[in-house]
């Protein structure tokens, strides 16, 4: 090359690669961004769907005591996963279940002066929140349950 032809160059070759290597960070850093964004979500899918898992459990631990359908239900805590004191695990508020309406059960004789039965319609509620990570969960469950007549207030 000429001495002439060398002067005339002045890096204009570095100045190319200094702008692809910026770009080419600017691509790697939002591709790290994008993946952290995408765990964090999924993480809290998870917690989600946990809570939401947690409430039904204390659902299903409700409805198998047959004095939470009485003539006077009342709100209640029903610790799921805890220890003594619920350490460890989930306080579940439960609202008092709420009787939606009641009808005569269906093949079945009444003599007089005995209780008939009566097909139940009630509504559960659980909410549940982790102090730890933020995530709640409200699951609101129907349950039809035979009782005796009167005990849909």
């Amino acid at each position: 090359m000429t001495h002439a032809a060398m002067k005339h160059q002045r890096g204009a070759t570095l100045i190319v690669s200094l702008i692809m290597l910026v770009v080419l960070t600017l691509f790697a850093v939002t591709g790290f961004n994008l993946s952290s964004i995408n765990l964090k979500i999924t993480g809290n899918f998870k917690m989600q769907k946990g809570m939401e898992a947690t409430a039904q459990q204390a659902i299903e631990q409700l409805i198998s005591t047959k004095s939470a359908f009485n003539l006077t239900p009342v709100a209640s805590t029903i610790c799921i996963n805890g220890g003594l004191g619920c350490v460890g695990g989930y306080n579940v508020a439960m609202a008092a279940p709420k009787c939606n309406y009641a009808t005569t059960a269906k093949g079945y004789s009444k003599k007089l002066g005995e209780l008939a039965l009566e097909d139940t319609n009630w509504e559960v509620r659980a909410d549940v929140n982790d102090a730890l990570t933020g995530a709640k969960a409200t699951v609101v469950q129907g349950v039809s349950i035979r009782l005796l007549a009167g005990n849909c207030p």
